[in-house]
């Protein structure tokens, strides 16, 4: 693996946004990770970066002028791409290429096709690729598959999901580039579209969607739907100028979830059956739980030392799929415009 012993993973990061930030601040708690890389196109912003972290390893974190300084240092194991969407391919295939092990932020890709090179290409260097939805490491997640497959509800039928978070649109923010693959769908839409997929097991049969165009051409919000062969139906509301009490409910046969911010996985979920109290889930730990990012860093570790892959190649294919279909639409129907 290449790491500077045998339990720790040597992190380097590409750009200095706050995706950044919040992996950077909880990659401190994380018992496999350390930071030691920071890299910006503009040399300014990789020091001011380091400048405001707190690092309480100790250990010297280098500031690097470019995004290839990083990917040619031998100190560094591991890449995390936290760079905006377009930038995804191009920097995810250099770093495999330098031999470094890669966690990019989600979408790994613009696009399904895009993907699969990537993969072709960490296998070919015999590197680790994974793509990073963070909520999938986490315990509570796990847990809320397991009593959804082990029947706790009855027969899963219909999903409702909502992710949306409200922001004003900024020249500067990738978000509001369609150029840049911007728009609700890719940014949170494709947490929605991801949990639905895991909640079922299977790729949907039909997907359908319209979106509300921001005036600078991204979808700032999107309804989508989503049919799978169980018979199971999702719905779901993503958007990045809406407020919204962002709850996810799965009903069953026999009852139904609640789950506040399931992509945080930090509140548990309630369950709730005719004629009993609402059974409130945390899965209590010995210890508390490190923050979600420092269990991403610590499960991605995991994989490179054999544990099953949380977030395999063909579960990031099979999410890009249904992400053109829907963007597909988005662009070909006219009532969008």
């Amino acid at each position: 693996m290449g790491t500077s012993d045998s339990t720790t993973l040597r992190w380097g990061i590409l750009g200095t946004g706050n995706i950044a930030r919040q992996f950077t601040k909880e990659l401190a708690l994380s018992e496999t990770g350390r930071l030691r890389g920071v890299a910006s196109r503009r040399p300014d912003k990789a020091f001011t970066f380091i400048e405001s972290l707190k690092n309480p390893d100790g250990g010297s974190i280098t500031a690097y002028g470019s995004y290839r300084s990083i990917l040619e240092d031998p100190a560094i194991d591991a890449i995390y791409i936290a760079l905006p969407n377009t930038l995804h391919f191009e920097w995810t295939a250099a770093a495999l290429r330098s031999g470094k092990q890669v966690l990019c932020e989600k979408p790994l890709a613009l696009n399904r096709r895009e993907a699969e090179e990537l993969f072709d290409i960490a296998d070919k260097n015999g590197a680790l690729l994974m793509e990073g939805f963070m909520y999938r490491a986490h315990p509570r997640t796990h847990l809320l598959l397991d009593t959804v497959s082990n029947g706790e509800i009855g027969t899963l039928q219909l999903i409702q999901i909502n992710f949306c978070f409200n922001r004003p649109a900024a020249k500067e923010d990738a978000r509001f580039h369609p150029n840049e693959g911007g728009g609700s769908l890719m940014d949170v839409g494709c947490y929605c579209i991801d949990l639905a997929r895991s909640l079922t097991g299977q790729e949907p049969v039909r997907a359908n969607g319209i979106a509300h165009l921001h005036e600078w051409g991204v979808d700032d919000y999107f309804a989508g739907s989503l049919a799978f062969p169980n018979g199971v139906l999702a719905s779901f509301v993503c958007g990045m100028t809406l407020t919204t009490d962002q709850t996810t409910r799965l009903y069953g046969t026999e009852g139904w979830i609640e789950i506040p911010r399931f992509w945080k996985a930090a509140e548990g979920f309630t369950i709730h059956r005719p004629e009993r109290e609402p059974e409130n889930i945390q899965l209590l730990p010995t210890s508390p739980l490190p923050p979600l990012y420092a269990i991403e860093a610590d499960a991605f570790a995991g994989v490179l030392r054999g544990a099953p892959n949380w977030n395999p190649r063909e579960n990031t294919v099979g999410n890009l799929k249904v992400l053109e279909m829907l963007r597909n639409q988005i662009q070909a129907d006219p009532l969008t415009r």
